[in-house]
């Protein structure tokens, strides 16, 4: 059936429709002999204006007058009736049977007409009967095209939703790898900048030369965070889609951490067993693990004595564990929240391994992953 609206976007259609009529009415006028020729020109008009309705109404409509054509024999009746419903109905059958329909009312009544001229009545069937085949045929093909034609934009708003729908996705992967790395590099190095600006606060006797030292280890912190910070926040205003974001740590990154938190006045001991060299992706995982851990550190359990254990091999696994004793009572005003450990659980997920977090049996709260360590090639 035709969509709302049709008619009036094929309005010339209708007019030429009536416009076809008219003329073979008349024509049917001029050359009328009888009554009988008066009569088939009326109805040729009758038939033409109930035309009109066809697009709302073809099921019924168009089989009955296909059958009421057999009077005047309109050829612009039998054509139009023919095609509307080869265009419309998805039955093949039907529309053979309305084929057959068309030929018995246009041929018969030719038939009839000539009455003695074989000749003639041949000629008229032959004709009847391409006219009618004719307009099936294209009314199908018209059919099989607008469906085509409708499957392919089906196919292409699909197409277009789906690549509107990933877009959005990466954007929000990307929007959540980019604020991973600035919690990843503001936590960290905020946290370490709040410890010893509280050190100052709460030790009002230290002598100048010790002063200088705290504010000098304050001012390279927040400068690198800041810098670190800066590095990422270019990335937004970048045109790459997956640039690399800053900082990219190696390994010797990990054991850095350790020692910038143990001049912080972190009591921390590292357990290092690694002696081969470890991939860049592999340290970078690693070095958010241990990062994130001493971070929780700083903020929750400052003045616990914490370790840094570090074991695995090529081949094997990568063994990352950051604990501390539990603290009593130890409170603080550093914001804490999920955010890390989820994404150092991400992170880890990521790489194939595994992250576990909590207290232990002994009275430590630990953060262990384990992470496959691929041999290299």
């Amino acid at each position: 059936m035709d969509a709302p609206g049709a008619p009036r976007r094929h309005l010339w259609q209708e007019v030429l429709v009536l416009v076809l009529i008219a003329a073979e009415a008349v024509l049917q006028l001029v050359l009328a002999e009888s009554s009988l020729d008066l009569w088939r020109a009326g109805a040729m008009v009758v038939l033409g204006v109930a035309l009109l309705l066809r697009h709302r109404h073809w099921r019924w409509l168009l089989p009955v007058l296909l059958t009421a054509n057999a009077l005047p024999l309109s050829l612009t009746v039998l054509i139009v009736v023919t095609y509307s419903y080869a265009t419309r109905s998805q039955h093949r059958v039907l529309t053979a049977l309305m084929v057959l329909l068309a030929i018995a009312t246009g041929a018969v009544p030719t038939m009839l007409l000539v009455g003695d001229e074989p000749f003639l009545g041949v000629t008229g069937l032959a004709l009847v009967t391409l006219v009618t085949v004719a307009s099936a045929a294209t009314g199908m093909y018209t059919s099989a095209r607008r469906a085509l034609l409708a499957e392919l934009q089906e196919r292409a708003e699909q197409a277009e939703s789906g690549r509107a729908a990933a877009e959005e996705q990466a954007r929000r992967a990307e929007r959540t790898r980019i604020a991973r790395e600035m919690h990843d590099i503001v936590a960290h190095k905020i946290s370490l900048v709040a410890m010893h600006a509280g050190a100052l606060e709460v030790n009002p006797s230290l002598d100048r030369a010790q002063v200088q030292d705290s504010a000098g280890l304050i001012r390279q912190t927040a400068t690198t965070a800041l810098s670190e910070l800066r590095e990422v926040l270019g990335v937004l205003r970048g045109d790459e889609e997956e640039a690399p974001l800053a900082p990219q740590p190696t390994w010797e990154d990990v054991r850095r951490l350790v020692t910038t938190s143990q001049q912080a006045g972190i009591t921390v001991d590292l357990f290092d067993f690694i002696d081969d060299e470890v991939p860049d992706p592999l340290a970078r995982t690693a070095y958010r693990v241990v990062q994130e851990g001493l971070t929780n550190i700083h903020k929750h359990a400052l003045h616990t004595k914490a370790r840094v254990a570090l074991i695995g091999e090529p081949g094997t696994e990568l063994v990352i564990e950051v604990s501390n004793v539990l603290p009593k009572g130890f409170t603080t005003d550093l914001p804490g929240a999920r955010m890390g450990l989820s994404g150092i659980e991400t992170r880890v997920t990521h790489a194939g391994g595994t992250i576990t977090s909590g207290p232990t049996d002994d009275g430590r709260f630990e953060v262990r992953a384990v992470i496959p360590w691929p041999t290299a090639t």
